[in-house]
């Protein structure tokens, strides 16, 4: 073995991509980089800078699609995303999009992380206070119910995580505010092809402040960064939802 084979190499990391490297590959995409996204769909008054940051960073980690995290992480600190505020929505999604998802975004996310010297004094720690049930899950009844009536009944052990981990403790911790702890999550289930598990998240997210004017602008958002397909199948999930609240 020699001495190359067991010295640490650092991970790769790809360079974020430049309208100038669009460009040289397919000036159109460049350009509708330039006109369709950053001077139309960012400038949209729908969502604000912090919620459009969340939506963008959830649908990258739900797809994982790693290319965009770290330019759209120095943005979300620069629009006022604190970093407690990112570490907590790299572990809700971790939930949502599952751990390795996760993971990918660990390392660009500690990069900027050490650029900018921001330590563990700045993040949430493992465990602390929880928010009260009834502000971080209004829903929290019908929600344990149906865990106990779905998933519980055909996996105990998935039933178990999902009542006593997931409900009672993830959805609780305070480092990101509920409004956009389930902003982030609506978008995960869509960005990730799980529409049809929608309606089981809409009513809390409602009752935690998401209208439906945010999530139509999510929606035209996530055209871009998911893609159409993905985005449209969710509609006629979103519309029979609607309809019965009418």
């Amino acid at each position: 073995m020699t001495a190359a084979s067991t010295e640490t190499r650092a991970p790769h990391r790809r360079p974020p991509v430049s309208l100038d490297d669009i460009a040289a590959v397919t000036p159109v995409l460049a350009h509708y980089t330039a006109t369709a996204i950053v001077q139309g769909v960012w400038q949209r008054p729908g969502l604000n800078a912090r919620e459009r940051r969340v939506t963008t960073l959830a649908a990258f980690i739900a797809r994982g699609q790693t290319i965009g995290l770290p330019h759209y992480f120095r943005l979300a600190l620069d629009s006022g995303l604190t970093p407690a505020e990112l570490s907590e929505l790299v572990t809700h999604l971790a939930f949502y999009a599952g751990w390795p998802n996760a993971f990918e975004a660990v390392a660009p996310l500690k990069d900027l992380f050490d650029e900018r010297g921001i330590g563990a004094d700045q993040l949430p720690a493992a465990t602390l206070p929880l928010l009260p049930v009834n502000v971080a899950l209004p829903d929290a009844a019908d929600s344990r119910a149906a865990t106990t009536a779905g998933i519980g009944a055909v996996s105990p052990g998935l039933g178990h995580f999902t009542a006593t981990l997931l409900h009672d403790e993830v959805w609780r911790r305070p480092g990101l505010a509920p409004h956009l702890r389930n902003l982030a999550t609506l978008v995960a289930l869509i960005a990730g092809g799980q529409a049809q598990l929608l309606p089981r998240y809409l009513p809390r997210a409602l009752l935690a402040g998401v209208t439906r004017e945010q999530l139509s602008e999510v929606l035209a958002q996530l055209a871009f960064y998911a893609g159409w397909p993905v985005t449209v199948a969710a509609l006629p999930v979103l519309e029979a939802f609607f309809a019965q609240q009418a």
